[in-house]
């Protein structure tokens, strides 16, 4: 077969099935809510049926493999949009400088090398 074609056959097949596998045997490894047997039984079909096993898993997996996720599944905030509506309430004036300072401490961490407000946030003086 000439090199071409063997170049051609690994980019098209070989690359995006290994990017499978790799992808749901990660996804396996760091799922919280699976047990040790599952993750046991889900990576043996991996091996054993190599392209079929990840697309199934894959395409029955349930939403809830990060804590994002699960937040987003459960219809809760993620912490940007938390951040835009704490932001939109300041420029509103229904918080204070304090009050949005607290909020957005509580939600980012303290020493986050934030601007200290929303003016410096946005560019103003």
């Amino acid at each position: 077969m000439p090199w071409f074609w063997q170049t051609f056959l690994l980019l098209l097949v070989t690359v995006p099935v290994l990017t499978m596998f790799a992808y749901a045997a990660w996804d396996v490894v760091r799922r919280p809510d699976f047990a040790v047997f599952a993750r046991g039984i889900w990576l043996l079909a991996f091996c054993f049926v190599p392209i079929i096993g990840p697309l199934i898993y894959l395409a029955i997996r349930p939403p809830g493999t990060t804590a994002t996720e699960r937040a987003m599944a459960e219809g809760g905030t993620s912490a940007a949009d938390e951040l835009v509506r704490l932001a939109d309430l300041h420029d509103r004036q229904k918080l204070t400088d304090t009050e949005y300072q607290a909020a957005k401490a509580q939600h980012l961490g303290p020493g986050s090398g934030q601007p200290e407000s929303v003016m410096q946030q946005r560019g103003g003086v």
